[in-house]
């Protein structure tokens, strides 16, 4: 009788777990899928995907797309003939997809037992359900799929080793980023570092190396080229989907200053500087002044770059354990101390990736970086994670009390975390 105990807390924990993300899930769904009206970046999504309805692909364009989620879009739009509704579904389905591929990952490339896949399951579920990304008719979801199919990509070629046909995958892939966003460019560090380690484990050569660069640069090029002929044909160069703030103001310049202001204290932390303050700091300062885009925020003020670096860095803590719980301390605890000694490369490459992508969003000077930019990776890294404390544990002699800690500790977190925001909108789920 008492050796069933553990288990019983353990399933009712999963059971309890699942019914409170459930009912989460359906309050998110009600107030963000449901909701009638745009909101925050879906206005600026809605308007270029009415161009590119109403005027077609080259208009879209001109204007500044996410080509291939608008393509996505009009696919929906078949069935439904409503642009938020259209651009919601394109969200929700590649939301779907990202999930169900890191599920692929785990089952392919990691070995979790019954237990901690669940438990898997429950942290990945919660991470997308919290942040409620996959409801919003923007473009997060589909580059969260496309890098969770490159890293599957990446895994797999380790078995295969047919670098040409690797390369022009990679290519492929890497040009539908940029063909979904701009910021795309933040995650060439962590691709390029992850294929530079998997050429090194698999004793590549430089030549073969210097090869497969060529052709993943190539490859993207020419993809991405294609699809922005009309474009580059009118001398416009590369359409990507900008928000659009005011013709003489950048986004980056806008993010800049409001670091700048908030730095001194005179803006709180996730308001923002307004159009007319920084024409009015430009005017006053001079027009190179901010730093027009990404690259250059990074590069015009080392010092305050290293200052703002270290402050994101550190208030990414916060929204990274609202998503995923104690994955990050279970990180710090258990899994950096077994990084190296790792017989599977595999989940090195995962939280290099992962880490490397943080460094990289953090180096640009931006007031508030915003969970839904690495909630993707954010998903990928409880594999290896929960992979570590399985193996944690099995070092040990106390194997099934340690998965018992490791486990509920896990689900209770989510569960006292998620219960508050539960209890103040539940009435929301009676009137339908």
């Amino acid at each position: 009788m008492r050796s069933k105990i553990k288990p019983n807390i353990t399933n009712f924990n999963f059971v309890l777990t699942s019914i409170v993300l459930l009912m989460y899930c359906a309050i998110r769904f009600v107030k963000l899928f449901l909701k009638n009206s745009p909101a925050g970046d879906e206005f600026g999504f809605s308007t270029v995907f009415n161009l590119y309805q109403e005027k077609g692909y080259s208009a879209a364009l001109s204007e500044g797309s996410s080509v291939l989620f608008n393509i996505a879009a009009s696919f929906f739009n078949l069935f439904f003939s409503d642009t938020l509704l259209s651009l919601r579904f394109t969200s929700l389905f590649f939301g779907i997809l990202s999930f169900l591929m890191v599920i692929k990952i785990q089952k392919t490339f990691f070995s979790l037992s019954k237990n901690y896949f669940i438990l898997f399951i429950i942290t990945s579920a919660s991470i997308l359900i919290v942040s409620s990304i996959f409801f919003a008719g923007i473009n997060d979801t589909m580059i969260y799929f496309i890098i969770s199919l490159m890293i599957f990509v990446m895994f797999k070629y380790q078995k295969e080793k047919k670098i040409v046909k690797f390369s022009l995958i990679i290519g492929l892939l890497l040009g539908c980023m940029f063909l979904t966003r701009k910021m795309s460019v933040l995650y060439l560090p962590s691709i390029f570092l992850i294929l530079i380690l998997l050429y090194n484990d698999l004793k590549i050569k430089t030549p073969l190396k210097l090869k497969s660069f060529i052709i993943i640069i190539s490859v993207s090029a020419l993809l991405v080229s294609a699809f922005n002929l009309p474009n580059l044909a009118k001398g416009k160069g590369i359409s990507f989907h900008e928000k659009k703030l005011d013709k003489e103001i950048t986004w980056q310049q806008l993010q800049y200053l409001t670091a700048i202001m908030n730095s001194n204290g005179d803006v709180e932390n996730g308001q923002h500087a307004t159009l007319d303050q920084v024409k009015q700091y430009i005017k006053k300062n001079g027009k190179e002044s901010l730093p027009s885009s990404f690259l250059g925020t990074i590069f015009f003020d080392i010092s305050f770059t290293v200052k703002q670096f270290f402050k994101n860095i550190f208030v990414q803590i916060i929204p990274i354990t609202r998503l995923s719980g104690l994955v990050f301390l279970f990180l710090i605890l258990f899994g950096l101390q077994n990084f190296s000694k790792k017989s599977s490369n595999k989940h090195q490459y995962v939280i290099l990736f992962f880490f490397t992508f943080i460094i990289s969003l953090c180096l640009i000077v931006i007031n508030y970086i915003e969970p839904r930019w690495y909630v993707g990776l954010l998903i990928l890294l409880t594999v290896p994670v929960f992979s570590f404390l399985q193996e944690y544990s099995q070092d040990k002699n106390k194997k099934e009390v340690l998965n018992f800690i490791f486990i509920n500790t896990q689900l209770l977190f989510i569960l006292i975390i998620n219960l508050p925001y539960l209890l103040s909108n539940y009435k929301l789920l009676l009137q339908y």
